[in-house]
């Protein structure tokens, strides 16, 4: 993990030069481990999320194909990525992202799971389902232009208050992970017409 918190702190001033982000809601970040949620559209989403969250080494759940590869899997492993289901583990994915978050890190989880590429696809369950896991805030982003990375276009970044989750129940999780899904989707795609808002004034 010393790699990603050099990493993350190196490529703050190199995407904040190149790409010139502009930030809103910064201080809806919360101090401690938490989920963060956003939307999917390119490869560049972790690093407008690593700007954002000022320097932190941002936790990533990667596809378990990545790590077939040794040379490959070291280094994603060092930098704070964990495979989605470790082969010979006993954790699986949200498990594992639900015990980094409860130990204070940051962990980010794209609802969607890929990049959309065009479409827009159903949210998943996994990211609300680790907030109520861990017991830790969800927090819902929105990323704009990060996905216009050849044109060099501006990225716009809008940070959500935490989704509420103290109210669901804590006597059925399948039923509090589907209703903290929503929430979380509602807030994200506010986010989004709000950012889309912004860049047709």
């Amino acid at each position: 993990m010393v790699l990603g918190h050099i990493v993350a702190a190196l490529s703050r001033p190199l995407v904040g030069l190149v790409f010139r982000p502009s930030v809103k809601g910064r201080e809806h970040i919360p101090a401690g481990g938490c989920i963060v949620s956003a939307n999917h559209l390119s490869g560049f989403d972790s690093w407008a999320l690593m700007y954002v969250f000022r320097g932190r080494a941002i936790r990533n759940m990667g596809k378990n194909d990545l790590f077939r590869r040794p040379v490959l899997s070291l280094l994603l492993r060092s930098l704070g990525v964990f495979p989605a289901r470790d082969e010979g583990a006993l954790q699986g994915g949200v498990s594992r992202a639900a015990e980094l978050a409860g130990l204070g890190e940051t962990v980010a989880i794209f609802p969607e799971g890929a990049r959309r590429r065009g479409v827009i696809r159903r949210p998943r369950r996994g990211a609300a389902r680790t907030a109520l896991l861990a017991g830790v805030p969800l927090v819902p982003v929105a990323l704009g232009g990060t996905d216009g990375w050849r044109n060099q276009a501006r990225w716009q970044i809008a940070v959500g208050t935490p989704v509420q989750l103290d109210d669901l129940p804590a006597d059925d999780l399948e039923a509090a992970t589907s209703e903290a899904t929503r929430r979380l989707w509602d807030a994200i795609t506010t986010l989004e017409d709000e950012l889309e808002g912004i860049g047709a004034r």
